[in-house]
């Protein structure tokens, strides 16, 4: 990865930040470009070795040291400065380059479900007044926060930074260095249950995203005492419950229509007829979003301007392959993650089909929530339930145990043989929309592929 700041930065500055004495000449040294990867590197660069799963980054300073201004690198490498912690010497630099920024507001986004769209809709909402700059795809681990940060444009008033993990302590380094304003945590889930063992301590770990904030202004979803018991000042959002602090609820008389509360009071009606077609959690992540909107001040006209020029329809992940259509949602998954898909689906008043992958990071609660997903998707009003992976044979279990019809479940243990599964969906599935859900590695898209050349 490589990125390049928006002014360039003296040597003598990087010095500082990292601890290291500067020579009068690092004043007249700039740099630009910061780079983690030795392919990526331009002559001037700093290079910043990052120890990896499976390498080293600082095993390739000999060979571009030369071209790089300054390279940092592990202990016992040949770097100009070698340090215990590459990333940690990353964040460091990212924390004292943020305070070059006249950034006024740092907003961070984290959950289980959710991050990446209600950054986006964050984004997409706040620059209509703001100058804003948010993490570019989904870049929010220790690496890529960083780098979101450090290619803010120089004139950046407001920072929204989306925030993920694997482990408990990633969020806490993340917001230490980034040191956020307002947090948002959108959901606590299943997902990564098997690295930390239970839902208590996803949520500590979610948690820590408070690390890093002088004021404690955090943004909850309503209900979810794991959280809520372990803040005292929060504001929740809720699209359900009118209790909540800040309330986003469709009309029970036009679905075209929703209505944003703000403690029990009617701010505004808004008409959203493209939110009907989007994703089945925008319209929550949309909540968290005015949530943060309300709190930066935004009135309501500046609302209603903000959403007319954001277009929430591409937040559909519909796609149509002759009489299929398919809410390609196979980024990523977990438990919470397809319920709330199924629950989606069986709100359509179409024939709906659904083909399921393998949940990974469940750890030791694998077994347990497959079976818990097939029996959720008997319960989804379904034509056909079309599995793949290792735990198909699982949630077929759970299918059949609440009920469902064992014909029409279709299995495929071969994540490597994709074709199977096409070649089950075009001889039991027309005029149908089917949801695809599954985790990235499962490849859902190769089915998406091989149905798209099978059509032509």
């Amino acid at each position: 990865m490589r990125i390049e700041t928006d002014s360039p930065i003296t040597l003598e500055f990087l010095k500082r930040a990292l601890l290291v004495p500067p020579e009068l000449e690092d004043r007249r040294k700039f740099v630009r470009g910061i780079c983690t990867d030795s392919r990526a590197l331009k002559k001037g660069d700093l290079f910043i070795g990052i120890k990896g799963e499976h390498y080293d980054g600082s095993d390739f300073i000999p060979e571009i040291k030369k071209a790089a201004l300054f390279t940092v690198g592990s202990e016992g490498s040949e770097a100009d400065l070698c340090v215990k912690d590459t990333t940690a010497a990353l964040l460091t630099l990212t924390n004292a380059y943020k305070k070059l920024l006249p950034i006024k507001k740092t907003v961070a986004i984290t959950g289980s479900v959710g991050k990446t769209t209600t950054k986006e809709l964050t984004r997409s909402i706040l620059q209509h007044k703001f100058r804003t700059h948010a993490t570019v795809g989904n870049f929010n681990n220790e690496i890529g926060v960083p780098f979101t940060v450090l290619s803010s444009p120089k004139n950046t008033e407001i920072l929204v930074i989306e925030v993920g993990m694997n482990h408990s302590g990633e969020i806490k380094r993340i917001s230490q260095c980034t040191e956020p304003d307002i947090a948002v945590i959108t959901k606590i889930g299943n997902a990564h249950i098997g690295n930390l063992g239970s839902r208590e301590k996803i949520a500590e770990a979610k948690l820590e995203i408070l690390c890093g904030m002088k004021d404690k202004q955090i943004i909850l979803p309503y209900g979810e005492p794991l959280l809520t018991s372990a803040v005292k000042n929060y504001t929740s959002v809720s699209c359900e419950n009118t209790d909540a602090d800040i309330c986003f609820l469709k009309s029970n008389i036009d679905d075209d229509i929703f209505y944003l509360n703000r403690a029990h009071n009617n701010l505004c009606e808004l008409y959203l007829p493209e939110l009907n077609i989007a994703n089945f959690h925008t319209a929550d992540c949309l909540a968290f979003a005015l949530a943060i909107a309300l709190d930066f001040g935004m009135s309501e006209n500046d609302i209603k301007d903000a959403l007319a020029k954001t277009d929430l329809s591409r937040f559909s992940k519909l796609i149509t392959i002759g009489e299929l259509r398919i809410l390609n949602d196979s980024y990523n998954s977990s438990p919470d993650a397809v319920i709330s898909a199924l629950d989606s689906l069986k709100q359509k008043k179409c024939k709906k089909s659904a083909l399921i992958g393998d949940m990974l990071e469940l750890g030791e609660f694998s077994e347990n929530m497959h079976f818990e997903i097939g029996v959720h998707a008997a319960k989804s009003s379904l034509e056909n339930l079309y599995l793949i992976g290792e735990y198909s044979k699982i949630v077929l279990e759970g299918a059949i145990s609440a009920g469902f019809d064992a014909n029409k479940v279709f299995v495929n243990e071969n994540t490597n043989a994709p074709e199977i599964t096409a070649a089950d969906i075009r001889t039991h599935s027309s005029d149908e929309l089917i949801l695809f859900k599954a985790s990235r590695k499962i490849g859902l898209e190769r089915i998406i592929d091989i149905l798209k050349k099978a059509e032509k």
